[in-house]
C-alpha cells in the first residue's frame, strides 16, 4: 500500500524523538513492501536514507509550529492509500479540515503529545483537533497513561496505546562498559528541565561527571551556568548512532528531568534501558513515569525539584547493588515491552485496517 507520513521535520536532518520514530517506522514499512512518502514543512523534494521526502514551502514557524500554505492542496491531491499524521502539528490538522470530504483518504494519527507551550491557541484550535481525532480510523498514543491524562484522548473510542520501541539488536548492553558518569540526551529546550538537572549538580559537594548530549537555543545559557558554577559537565552537540549507543552503555544512569507534558514518553529512556542503563526521571503524569518503573528500572523524583533529583543521584552513588539490579531490570523491561519490530507491526496493522474499514 502507499503510505503518506506527515510531520514537520525528518530524521536525521532533525534529531528529535518524533523524527527518529517516523524515520525508523518508515524504513520498517518500506522493508515490508509498502511505498512510503514523507511530507514535511520546508526544504526541497529529496531522498533521505532511501525514503522519499516531499518538502512544502513554509514561510515562518510560530513557536516551533510551521505555517504551510500548501498542505491542503498536497493532502487533497495525494495518491496515497492511507495517511499517517504525527501530532502535534496544527498546520496539518487545519489543512485537513480544509480538504473536501470526497477527497479525503483514510487516516490514522500518532498523538505524540498535547500542545503545552502554545496552549493559548486551544480555544480556537481545540474543537478542530477534536473533530480531526474523532475522524481517524485509529489514534495511537504511546502509553495508556497518556490516554487517561490527556483531555483530548481520554474520551475517544478510537484510541490505542502502542509504545515506541527500539532495535534491541543495536541498542544492547556492553558488559565492559565502566558506568562512570551520568547522561542527559535531548534538545536543549525549556520543557526538558536541564536547569533543574544543573541545579541538582550544583547542590552536590563532589558531583560526579555529567554528559549533556544535544543542542538548541539554550546552549549559551547552559554553558554559562556550567562555567559559573565550575561543574564537571561536558556538552556534546553532535553524535552518531554508534557513539550514542556507546554513551548509553557507559552511563551510570540516564537522567530525564523534563518539567512539562510535552515530554509524553521519553524515547531516550527506552534506548538507555535497552542498553542496560538505569534511569532517573521526573514523576510527570505521562508515559515518562510508566516507561521508567520507580525502584525497578530506576528512580523517580518530584518534577522540577533539584533537591529531589540530587537525592536520587546520591542514592545511586551509594548503592552499587541497587544500580546493578536496575541495569538488569532495564534490559528485561525493554525486551518485554519495547521491541521495535513487534510495535511497528502493530502500527502497520492499524494502517491496513484503516483501508479495509
Amino acid at each position: 500500500m502507499k503510505i503518506l507520513q506527515v510531520y514537520k521535520d525528518v530524521f536525521p536532518e532533525i534529531s528529535g524523538g518524533i523524527e527518529r520514530h517516523l524515520h525508523d517506522l518508515s524504513l520498517f514499512l518500506k522493508s515490508r513492501g509498502h511505498s512510503i512518502e514523507i511530507l514535511v514543512a520546508g526544504g526541497e523534494d529529496r531522498i533521505v536514507d532511501g525514503l522519499r521526502v516531499s518538502g512544502m514551502y513554509s514561510p515562518v514557524r510560530i513557536l516551533s509550529n510551521p505555517v504551510v500554505p500548501g498542505f491542503t492542496r498536497f493532502l487533497s491531491d495525494t495518491d496515497a492509500d492511507v495517511i499517517h499524521f504525527h501530532l502535534p502539528l496544527p498546520a496539518a490538522v487545519i489543512a485537513w479540515a480544509l480538504v473536501k470530504k470526497k477527497k479525503r483518504k483514510p487516516y490514522i494519527v500518532t498523538y505524540h503529545s498535547d500542545i503545552v507551550r502554545q496552549s493559548f491557541v486551544m480555544p480556537i484550535y481545540g474543537p478542530i483537533l477534536k473533530r480531526f481525532l474523532q475522524g481517524a480510523s485509529k489514534v495511537i498514543a504511546t502509553s495508556e497513561k497518556y490516554i487517561r491524562t490527556s483531555r483530548f484522548l481520554r474520551e475517544l473510542d478510537n484510541s490505542k496505546a502502542i509504545p515506541i520501541g527500539v532495535d534491541l539488536d543495536r541498542f544492547k548492553p556492553d558488559i565492559n562498559a565502566k558506568k562512570d558518569y551520568y547522561l542527559f540526551v535531548g534538545r536543549f529546550r525549556k520543557y526538558k528541565g536541564i536547569f533543574v538537572l544543573l541545579k541538582a549538580w550544583r547542590k552536590m559537594s563532589n558531583p560526579p561527571g555529567l554528559i549533556l548530549v544535544g543542542g538548541g537555543g539554550l546552549i549559551t545559557k547552559i554553558r554559562a551556568f556550567i562555567r559559573k558554577n565550575k561543574l564537571p559537565v561536558t556538552i556534546i552537540v553532535d553524535v552518531s548512532d554508534r557513539e550514542l549507543i556507546s554513551l548509553y552503555q557507559g552511563a551510570r544512569a540516564l537522567i530525564l528531568p523534563s518539567i512539562q507534558r510535552s515530554e509524553a514518553y521519553g524515547m531516550v529512556q527506552v534506548e538507555a534501558m535497552a542498553c542496560g542503563t538505569a534511569i532517573i526521571s521526573s514523576d510527570l503524569p505521562t508515559g515518562v513515569s510508566w516507561v521508567n518503573r520507580n525502584n525497578e528500572t530506576g528512580l523517580h523524583f518530584t518534577t522540577g525539584d533539584p533537591a529531589a533529583l540530587c537525592d536520587c543521584v546520591i542514592e545511586l552513588e551509594e548503592s552499587p547493588d541497587t544500580r546493578e539490579m536496575m541495569y538488569l531490570n532495564s534490559r528485561k523491561r525493554a525486551e518485554r515491552f519495547f521491541h521495535g519490530t513487534t510495535l511497528f507491526r502493530d502500527v502497520e496493522e492499524c494502517l491496513i485496517n484503516a483501508i479495509e474499514n
